[in-house]
């Protein structure tokens, strides 16, 4: 049989305004990603439910009565979930784009695309969720009492949100389900928060 095939590059597609549509494919300058997952491995929910439109999380007048819970602390940071672990490690190697530069809402990346050793062909895409505006402050006020350094502690930067998942298919052009699993970052500090129920509650777990 033949050896696996892997992509060593990431490919970012920007959205458009409606889902699923076309769009032209945008190249993204990144460090090489090195790919390693197997069958089976993603660890993606069953029941993941698709994404209808943005979450309170992403509406700068969003009106969410609920503040999210932090857990964890940078002295005692949590385990990141193994379902969330592949996205997370994506990210990390293709330098956590964002929405200064080529991370709006609805970004997806090509990060997967390689034949196994039985011939079959495998695709993996991420997807951004852009900028996280933090309602209720939760993450905010969590640096600003937890942070481990004096940058994180005086942070009034931005966040940006990351599907938690790696998909068989571009989400954005096919409608594929997405899940709850998200992953939020301080853009300035790189401290990085995890959410496996669709930011209802949150595990700091550190500058992965």
């Amino acid at each position: 049989m033949s050896s696996t095939e892997m992509s060593r590059t990431a490919h970012a597609e920007r959205p458009t305004r409606t889902r699923p549509k076309s769009r032209r494919l945008h190249k993204l300058a990144v460090p090489a990603v090195l790919l390693s997952l197997t069958i089976g491995g993603l660890g993606m929910s069953a029941t993941a439910h698709a994404a209808s439109g943005p979450s309170c999380a992403s509406l700068p007048a969003a009106s969410c009565s609920a503040t999210p819970s932090v857990a964890g602390t940078p002295a005692h940071p949590q385990a990141i979930p193994r379902g969330v672990q592949a996205a997370l490690n994506y990210w990390r190697q293709i330098s956590w784009p964002n929405f200064h530069n080529v991370a709006p809402r609805g970004a997806a990346f090509e990060v997967e695309n390689y034949h196994d050793s039985w011939g079959t062909h495998h695709h993996g895409w991420i997807e951004s969720g852009g900028q996280y505006y933090d309602h209720g402050s939760a993450l905010r006020n969590f640096l600003h009492h937890h942070g481990p350094d004096a940058r994180a502690r005086g942070y009034a930067g931005t966040f940006q949100e990351y599907y938690g998942s790696v998909y068989p298919s571009n989400p954005e052009r096919s409608g594929i389900a997405t899940g709850n699993f998200r992953i939020v970052r301080a853009v300035q500090t790189g401290d990085v928060f995890v959410s496996i129920d669709h930011y209802s509650s949150f595990r700091y777990v550190g500058r992965p």
